[in-house]
C-alpha cells in the first residue's frame, strides 16, 4: 500500500509537472492547488494539465480575502487522513495545517516545500521569520532548491525539521524528447534570423528589471567586437522590454540581437535548441529554472551567483558562475567559454545533456530520505 498523501501547492507551473507526477506515482496523493495560475505569471494551464498523471483540485478562495488562509484544509486534512502532507513555503496555511496536526493527528508528518535561495534565507522579513520558526519546530520536513541555503539552515535553524535538498528539476527523459520534437522549428528559426552558423548567446525570462538583461546586453557588446560571429537571443516578454530594445536598436537593426517575445512548449524548447551559450544575469532569483532546461539542451550556462541554479554549475565543465553587479565578470565569463563550445544544429541530432547529475537520482534520493 503506497503511503496516503495530500499536497497542498500555490499553482501548477511548468518546471512542477514532473515532481507532481513523480509524487502522484509514489503515493496515493491527492493534489489541492490555490491558484489556477502562479501569481508572478501566466502559463498555458490546459496544456499543463493535459501533462499531469492526475486531476489537479483547487482550494475556495482564502478567508476574507487573505490569500493563504484556507480553513478549507481542516475538512480535507479530517476527510483524507493523509500519512504526509506537503505544504508551500511558511504562511497560514502552513501553519493551519501544524495546528490539526497538534491536535488532531500527532503522528503526521508534514514537508515543506521551500524555494529560499541562501540570500533570501538569511534576509528573511521578521514576520517570515517568525512563521519559519514556528513551522519548523512541527515540520517533519523542509526540502530545499538550493544547497548552500540547505547548509546555512542547518547552521542557523537548528529545530524539529530535517533539511533535504531537491533542486527544481524537470525529468531528463521526457525533456529530451520534447528537444528533439522541435528541432524542425529550431531549424527554421535558424534559417529565419539568418544565423546559420552562428554562435547563438540565449537568454529566457521575464523582461523585468531584476532580470538584468542590460548588463547581458553591455557584456555581449564588448565580447561581439572580438567573436563577430555572435548572436544574441532574448525570450521573453514584460515591461523592460521597450526600454531593453531601445538600448539594443543598433544591434536590432544589424541582425545581430533578436527579441523573440514569450514562446511555451516547443515553442520554447526550439529557442533553447538554437542557442551555444546560455545566460541567467538577474539581480534577485529564487532558483532559476532555465538553468536546467538550458543544461539539459546542451547550452553552456553563465549563471548568476545568487541564484539556486548555481548549484547545478560545475565551473568550467558545464558553464560558469558570476556576480550579477559586474559587467567586467560576465564578459570574462564569456569570453572565456566562446572557444570550447560551439554546438551546431544538425538535422535530427541533439547536443549533449550537460547536466551533472540527473533527476531520477535526485528523486530516488529524495524519496529515500522521507521514508
Amino acid at each position: 500500500m503506497k503511503p496516503r498523501a495530500l499536497i497542498f501547492h500555490p499553482a501548477i507551473a511548468p518546471y512542477r509537472v514532473d515532481l507532481f507526477n513523480s509524487l502522484a506515482a509514489h503515493y496515493d496523493a491527492t493534489f489541492y492547488f490555490e491558484f489556477h495560475n502562479p501569481l508572478e505569471q501566466n502559463f498555458n494551464q490546459q496544456h499543463l494539465i493535459e501533462q499531469l498523471n492526475f486531476t489537479p483540485r483547487y482550494l475556495a478562495p482564502g478567508l476574507w480575502g487573505i490569500k493563504n488562509l484556507r480553513i478549507e484544509a481542516w475538512r480535507l486534512l479530517r476527510e483524507a487522513r493523509p500519512e504526509i502532507v506537503f505544504i508551500s513555503e511558511y504562511n497560514l496555511l502552513g501553519l493551519l495545517v501544524c495546528l490539526y496536526r497538534l491536535l488532531c493527528q500527532p503522528r503526521l508528518r508534514i514537508v515543506t516545500l521551500c524555494d529560499d535561495n541562501e540570500t533570501k534565507a538569511k534576509e528573511a522579513s521578521f514576520i517570515k521569520r517568525l512563521t519559519r520558526k514556528t513551522l519548523l519546530r512541527c515540520l517533519s520536513a523542509a526540502i530545499l532548491v538550493d544547497r548552500r541555503a540547505q547548509t546555512w539552515y542547518e547552521h542557523h535553524l537548528p529545530y524539529r525539521a530535517r533539511y533535504l535538498y531537491f533542486p527544481i528539476l524537470q525529468e531528463d527523459a521526457r525533456f529530451r524528447q520534447r528537444l528533439k520534437e522541435a528541432l524542425p522549428q529550431s531549424m527554421a528559426l535558424e534559417h529565419q534570423l539568418g544565423w546559420e552558423g552562428k554562435r547563438i548567446l540565449l537568454f529566457v525570462g521575464r523582461l523585468v528589471a531584476l532580470k538584468n538583461v542590460g548588463t547581458l546586453i553591455e557584456a555581449f557588446r564588448q565580447v561581439h567586437t572580438e567573436q563577430p560571429d555572435l548572436r544574441l537571443l532574448i525570450v521573453g516578454e514584460g515591461p523592460m522590454r521597450a526600454e531593453w530594445e531601445g538600448m539594443a536598436q543598433s544591434e536590432i537593426a544589424q541582425g545581430i540581437i533578436h527579441f523573440a517575445g514569450k514562446h511555451e512548449g516547443n515553442a520554447l524548447l526550439a529557442y533553447y535548441n538554437l542557442a551555444h551559450i546560455f545566460a541567467l544575469p538577474s539581480t534577485d532569483e529564487l532558483f532559476g529554472t532555465v538553468v536546467n532546461e538550458a543544461l539539459m539542451a546542451g547550452c553552456y550556462s553563465l549563471c548568476t551567483s545568487i541564484a539556486g541554479a548555481a548549484c547545478l554549475i560545475e565551473e568550467g565543465v558545464n558553464g560558469a558562475v558570476f556576480s550579477p553587479d559586474s559587467v567586467e565578470e560576465l564578459t570574462q565569463k564569456l569570453r572565456a567559454c566562446m572557444g570550447s563550445h560551439s554546438r551546431k544544429i544538425r538535422g535530427d541530432e541533439l547536443a549533449p545533456n550537460l547536466m551533472q547529475t540527473s533527476y531520477a537520482q535526485c528523486f530516488q534520493d529524495l524519496c529515500h530520505a522521507l521514508d
